[in-house]
């Protein structure tokens, strides 16, 4: 371990607790001693540490003043790297007005930056995490005043934002360069993030734009893989169709003729990868959303949802979401007499599932049927950085 050391000392100040800071980050005026016009985001971070000491941001400011050994440069930032013991890295920024404390293990972790206002002011951010149990993630943000050298709390971006789903986690990212302050929303899709952008006009951050991180997955569990930037997606929507709380991905293209039907896909979960729940193209032909009534022996509740699906070669698939995610797929095929005439389905399992199952829900009886009814919006792929 090369220098993360208790911060507290003999005659130090108390250090305090994330929920400490955020029971009195609001109401405490931050005075920045020799602030000026234009202070760093070291000379901001000190102040904070003054008025509200944690140990996190102290290891930054300790690494500031006293560079360990092993302290190297990267362009404008100095880094310090720890690969040995806690897996952290400390990165400070002044040219770029940013600064971190990261780790892969569980000690706290910050970061901070400052962004230049139009008014002569800076806006300063400090996000603060404690990977305890529970984990608390805290984000501080003041306004500058280099008239009175102090910061004031007002409001950031997440004051204002409101989940989509209840269950659903969320976190953000102050900007190592640039200016865009970002919201990452977690719906427990496999390697996928929903991010939304807010960028800088100046005094403050407004909402700008929706990204998705790229992702590939697989329709109906058939073999092949497809990388969603490559589809053409242009618009996205979060659709709780089973009610469980938690919601399908879906993503649609834009039409090549108006009076033809939506072109669109539904995507789930289904052990660890990205999944078709349903798909509506020029192969196949989305046939609704229903719950089923419960059946002896059948192997799902009226709480469960079938998405049922056909293609151009008639073939039918049923993506059975529950508790939001897929638990299981069906297909059936046409079986036919010697002459090619359609004669029934066979049931046939895709890889998943069990021929009982096929025939439960073949056979099922609609209990309810569900719309989809998206609100689509724009969005673009990213590839999202480690």
């Amino acid at each position: 371990m090369t220098c993360l050391l208790v911060g507290l000392t003999a005659g130090a100040t108390e250090l305090l607790s994330n929920s400490e800071v955020d029971a009195r980050w609001r109401k405490t005026p931050v005075r920045v001693k020799n602030g000026g016009q234009a202070p760093n985001v070291v000379t901001l971070l000190r102040a904070f540490h003054e008025a509200l000491p944690t140990w996190v941001v102290g290891e930054v400011l300790k690494q500031n003043d006293h560079p360990a050994k092993g302290t190297r440069r990267d362009g404008s930032a100095v880094i310090l790297d720890d690969h040995d013991d806690d897996d952290f890295r400390i990165l400070i920024d002044t040219r770029n007005g940013y600064a971190d404390l990261a780790s892969m293990t569980d000690i706290d972790q910050m970061s901070c930056c400052v962004w230049r206002r139009s008014n002569g002011h800076r806006l300063f951010a400090v996000s603060l995490y404690e990977q305890h149990d529970p984990v608390q993630n805290l984000l501080c943000w003041y306004d500058y005043d280099p008239a009175t050298q102090t910061m004031k709390a007002e409001k950031s971006p997440i004051d204002n934002y409101k989940k989509p789903f209840e269950r659903m986690d969320f976190g953000w990212s102050l900007p190592m360069q640039g200016t865009d302050f970002i919201i990452r929303e977690y719906h427990h899709f496999p390697s996928m993030t929903v991010m939304q952008v807010y960028g800088w006009d100046g005094m403050e951050h407004r909402y700008t734009k929706t990204q998705i991180s790229d992702f590939r997955y697989q329709c109906f569990g058939e073999d092949d893989w497809l990388q969603a930037s490559e589809q053409g997606f242009t618009e996205y929507a979060l659709v709780d169709l089973d009610g469980s709380g938690s919601p399908s991905l879906c993503l649609r293209k834009p039409k090549d003729d108006p009076e033809h039907s939506d072109n669109y896909v539904v995507l789930n979960e289904f052990r660890g990868e990205m999944q078709t729940v349903t798909v509506n193209d020029e192969m196949h032909q989305t046939e609704g959303f229903f719950h089923v009534k419960p059946e002896e022996d059948a192997p799902w509740t009226e709480k469960d949802l079938v998405a049922f699906t056909s293609d151009f070669m008639h073939t039918h698939y049923y993506a059975i979401l529950q508790k939001g995610s897929i638990g299981y797929f069906v297909t059936d095929e046409p079986e036919t007499d010697d002459d090619g005439n359609d004669i029934g389905y066979t049931p046939k399992i895709n890889g998943y599932g069990a021929k009982d199952e096929s025939i439960h829900i073949i056979h099922a009886s609609v209990a309810d049927k569900v719309s989809l009814n998206p609100d689509w919006k724009p969005f673009e792929f990213v590839e999202e950085e480690p």
